[in-house]
């Protein structure tokens, strides 16, 4: 779960708040009001953020193996297939690296330069 996720479900917190305070305190809206937008101005910015991509635990896993979020993508032999990744791109099923077409959609899977 990357921190992005996390900021994400905050904000709907605060927005649920904001919202409750409305309803339920309504002299105190225009307050409210005025510390969500400056909330959701700094959420902004933290979202875009190099800090907010950052998975939590400082790597992901993906299929068994453990990928760092700054590790450049591999290339063999100039060209990478999507049939690389261990899935079909358009219906995710499982195929064998350097599959051409998906035996499931049967979808030709571009290859990267």
């Amino acid at each position: 779960m990357q921190l992005r996720t996390v900021l994400t479900l905050f904000n709907f917190g605060a927005m649920a708040a904001a919202i409750a305070v409305l309803l339920l305190e309504p002299q105190w809206a225009g307050p409210a009001f005025y510390v969500l937008l400056g909330w959701m101005f700094v959420s902004l910015a933290l979202m875009y953020s190099r800090w907010a991509t950052r998975p939590i635990g400082g790597s992901s896993s993906f299929g068994g193996a453990t990928v760092s979020p700054d590790a450049p993508l591999a290339a063999s032999a100039g060209h990478v297939h999507s049939s690389s990744l261990g899935f079909c791109m358009y219906c995710a099923a499982p195929i064998e690296p350097g599959t051409a077409r998906c035996p499931a959609c049967g979808r030709a899977l571009p290859h990267f330069s």
